[in-house]
């Protein structure tokens, strides 16, 4: 029974992912397609903002939950210009925060038992350095963005890292990108990122966002230990 209600959650989910990109969904999520309804979006928001901010998460969520590539940090500055920096940026971060959480759950429940069952002696050593180290690895991975959102949530949610610890360090660790493409959003509009400008946002600018919330997560973490010690 367990099975078969698993198999029927990823028929859908997959269902989905293949209806977003067979009808198009993918291109409400560029430069151009949001231009096209600019007017439109800027004049709901103005008119329901609390309606918007909601449907914003709502599409948000979706996004994260199923993986889309590229789709959250698109969101991010999209909401950074319709909202406002602070606002969008707010609203980003609880929407990126609790859609990482969703995709972690689903993938836990779909493929956690098949991982451990099949892989688990494979994957020991990766297990005892997370368990070990976790927080660690997984704050310097969100910081760098070295390895992508839609990714990074699953493949943490197969191994034994608990809940709670993906939770805060997924909110603490995107937090610096998430600042940084609201603002973007906030002053330079949902516009095409240039080969240069890509490279300030892919590279240097998560370095820096890591050199000043390392200190931060570092003292989280050794606090979190000492606690866990005593």
């Amino acid at each position: 029974m367990a099975a078969a209600r698993k198999l029927l959650l990823l028929f859908v989910l997959v269902s989905m992912i293949v209806a977003f990109y067979h009808f198009g969904g993918n291109q409400y999520f560029r430069e151009e397609g949001f231009y096209i309804h600019r007017g439109n979006i800027q004049l709901y928001v103005s008119h329901h903002p609390f309606r918007s901010a909601l449907l914003y998460i709502g599409i948000y969520l979706f996004v994260a939950t199923l993986c889309i590539p590229g789709a959250t940090t698109f969101l991010t500055v999209v909401g950074g210009f319709v909202f406002g920096f602070l606002k969008g940026a707010l609203l980003a971060e609880l929407a990126s925060t609790a859609g990482a959480m969703l995709s972690f759950f689903v993938a836990r429940y779909l493929l956690r038992a098949w991982v451990q069952r099949y892989l688990g002696e494979k994957l020991q050593g990766v297990y005892d350095k997370l368990k070990r180290d976790g927080v660690r690895y997984i704050l310097a991975l969100r910081f760098s963005t070295a390895f992508p959102y839609f990714l990074l949530n699953p493949l943490l949610a197969l191994s034994p890292l608990p809940p709670f610890t993906f939770l805060w360090t997924t909110a603490l660790g995107i937090l610096p990108t998430t600042l940084i493409y609201a603002y973007l959003g906030y002053h330079f509009g949902v516009v095409r990122i240039h080969p240069f400008r890509d490279l300030l946002i892919v590279v240097l600018f998560p370095v820096a966002a890591a050199a000043c919330f390392w200190p931060l997560a570092r003292m989280v973490f050794l606090k979190a230990k000492g606690f866990k010690t005593g």
